[in-house]
């Protein structure tokens, strides 16, 4: 804050005057003196109120700075190259922005690693839809995989022969396993979607569902169970003959791919768009050849056991008289195969079996 003048003032004059006695001083010697005495204090008064004022110049201008763009940040770097899958297809992101989503790509980019010294990195195990989809992320937050993208018509080679005999669609699962697996947050669930329909409830014993509360089922009288899981969005609206085992596939890949360079936000995005797509998923027994095929690719390979335990859990809840009698036929061949995912979905049909709701 600037000094008054006045405060200057009203103090010195009145020291000026005690000073000098009116019998020993002429008016002019007074005027000459007070003079002095007021070009010294203008001068002081100059002084202290340009240093406040540049003060203030000063602390305006740093607050009216504005602060660098992210973006000026990030094109200033030079994109890194990383060759992707055998035949090495050149794919280019900024690795200022690769280094925000992965510690660890930031210190393969960044570091004397070979990769930094040379200025790219060769992902041979990975496809290009995988890092595309990565490279989508990294600039937007987001990914998309298109399920237009997938084969109509095309054949099911881990299907069985019971699984083959119809393209009509399955019913939904109607057990308390898959209302928990389709609201699990562990997943991703994140509410039902908006415009949702009005939660119906369930009689366990005639199946009768309706929409409003009741302590009793409105056809048998018998007692009623808890709203089920709101429907997902559908998933696949048009052709019952659509392969969708690459779509999911895909997003297990784009998971895989987070998992193995710690990219948490991106494992959380493509388990939630891998969970909700099953969840949309319209069953048929043709179809459960897709699930065979996710399932496979999940327990085939080194990979991260929430997504073998998202599968394991899923082609647990489909077990159930509400989709077909014949889904344990169409599974039979896999859990011969594969032994550790029979333990799996063992342990989600115990659990179910034991009243448990752990998906």
């Amino acid at each position: 804050m600037t000094p008054d003048a006045a405060s200057f003032t009203s103090f010195d004059t009145l020291d000026i005057l005690q000073n000098f006695p009116s019998s020993n001083h002429t008016f002019g010697r007074l005027r000459r003196s007070l003079r002095k005495h007021f070009t010294f204090l203008a001068y002081r008064f100059r002084a202290v109120k340009a240093i406040g004022i540049t003060k203030e110049i000063n602390a305006m201008n740093s607050t009216s700075k504005m602060k660098a763009s992210p973006y000026e940040e990030i094109i200033a770097f030079k994109p890194f190259k990383f060759l992707v899958g055998k035949e090495e297809k050149e794919i280019y992101m900024h690795s200022a922005l690769v280094a925000k989503w992965s510690k660890v790509l930031d210190k393969m980019m960044n570091s004397p690693f070979i990769e930094g010294q040379q200025g790219y990195a060769v992902l041979a195990d990975e496809d290009v839809k995988t890092i595309a989809a990565f490279a989508e992320f990294v600039y937007t937050g987001d990914y998309h995989l298109s399920s237009d993208e997938s084969s109509p018509d095309s054949p099911k080679p881990h299907s069985t022969a019971a699984c083959k005999d119809s393209d009509k669609e399955l019913g939904r699962p109607l057990n308390d396993h898959w209302d928990a697996f389709a609201t699990s947050k562990e997943y991703g669930y994140q509410g039902p979607p908006i415009n949702s329909v009005t939660p119906s409830y369930r009689c366990t014993k005639c199946r009768y569902t309706w929409n409003h509360y009741t302590k009793q089922c409105p056809s048998c009288a018998f007692r009623v169970r808890g709203p089920q899981a709101p429907p997902a969005p559908v998933l696949n609206p048009g052709s019952m003959r659509t392969d969708y085992s690459e779509f999911f596939i895909a997003h297990a890949k784009v998971f895989a791919f987070a998992d193995c360079y710690g990219i948490d936000a991106l494992m959380d995005l493509s388990m939630r768009r891998l969970h909700q797509a099953l969840c949309g998923f319209r069953l048929s027994k043709t179809r459960v050849g897709d699930i065979l095929a996710l399932v496979r690719f999940c327990y085939e390979r080194p990979g991260p056991e929430k997504l073998k335990r998202l599968v394991a859990s899923y082609s647990a809840a489909i077990m159930d008289p509400g989709v077909s009698n014949l889904m344990p036929d169409c599974f039979q061949e896999l859990l011969k195969e594969r032994g550790d995912f029979a333990a799996d979905m063992a342990w989600f049909l115990a659990s179910r079996a034991a009243g448990s709701t752990k998906c």
